[in-house]
């Protein structure tokens, strides 16, 4: 345009007007060229959306297909942007410039939320955790129902919210207590010394096989697990399905206090001896 305004000064109007027209016409085609591309684009992300719903079926996770349709628009807006300013006759270099130092002045102010995007694309790629798994993590634990890309979001047993970035899951000590479809039950029962540990032992594999939902396929066992200050105590493990854990768990413990009841058997508590020595008289 510059030598549009030169020629135009000078009167060459034949001069000027041939670039305008050039001009004019480069615009007219860039013009057709982003009318064309973007219904290319949509009907290309129509494609890739299909087949990652045909993956998501077969197990794929729905954040990662989601944000990997939205990476492919990326990646096709910003070759169809390229195009355009190579048609345009502007300097690439010069706008990949402005881009580049504008990308380091957001991404000095928002290092948090970057943070987040990494971890999330991070947990998207190594799946520590799905949809519908019960985690322990940063101090908090809940059933995930949804991975964003900068935010996670839990729905704790008491049907709270709970919003956690993904920077510090990806970067911390995480329990995925659904990971596995078996879990094992642990239950201290604490007795008195007095009592039969034999006894005591057969009451608690009497209760494990009176529980139906108790795996038969493993072990069910009851051993003395430490010599504690007032009591003895023994510790029950059994196997389960894990959606059954917390029944179970609460079932057996009302059902070991019942049956130490009846068979006369002791639940201690601290106690403390106080000894008093009489002065010489």
């Amino acid at each position: 345009m510059k030598e549009f305004f030169q020629l135009l000064s000078k009167g060459d109007f034949p001069g000027a007007m041939a670039i305008f027209a050039a001009v004019a016409l480069r615009v007219v085609f860039a013009f057709v060229l982003w009318w064309i591309a973007r219904k290319v684009i949509r009907r290309v992300s129509s494609w890739i959306e299909k087949g990652l719903e045909i993956r998501q079926s077969r197990g794929m996770d729905g954040g990662l297909a989601k944000f990997l349709l939205s990476l492919c628009k990326v990646g096709m807006y910003t070759v169809l942007f390229a195009v355009l300013f190579e048609l345009l006759g502007l300097p690439i270099t010069s706008v990949a410039t402005i881009i580049g130092s504008a990308g380091l002045a957001i991404g000095l102010a928002l290092q948090g939320s970057l943070s987040n995007f990494a971890g999330g694309v991070l947990i998207l790629l190594t799946k520590p955790f799905r949809l519908g798994d019960y985690i322990v993590a940063s101090g908090m634990e809940g059933t995930v129902k949804d991975i964003g890309i900068c935010y996670t979001r839990l729905v704790t047993p008491d049907n709270r919210t709970v919003i956690l970035p993904n920077g510090s899951l990806a970067n911390s000590n995480l329990i995925n207590v659904s990971a596995e479809p078996e879990r094992r039950v642990d239950i201290t029962v604490p007795i008195s010394y007095d009592d039969d540990i034999r006894e005591v032992r057969e009451m608690l594999l009497a209760l494990a096989a009176e529980e139906q939902r108790i795996l038969t396929t493993r072990s069910v066992e009851a051993y003395v697990k430490e010599f504690g200050d007032s009591s003895l105590n023994m510790v029950f493990r059994c196997w389960v399905k894990k959606e059954n854990y917390w029944p179970v768990y609460f079932s057996m413990m009302e059902a070991i206090r019942y049956a130490m009841k009846e068979r006369g058997f002791t639940i201690p508590f601290p106690q403390v001896d106080v000894h008093t020595d009489s002065p010489a008289g």
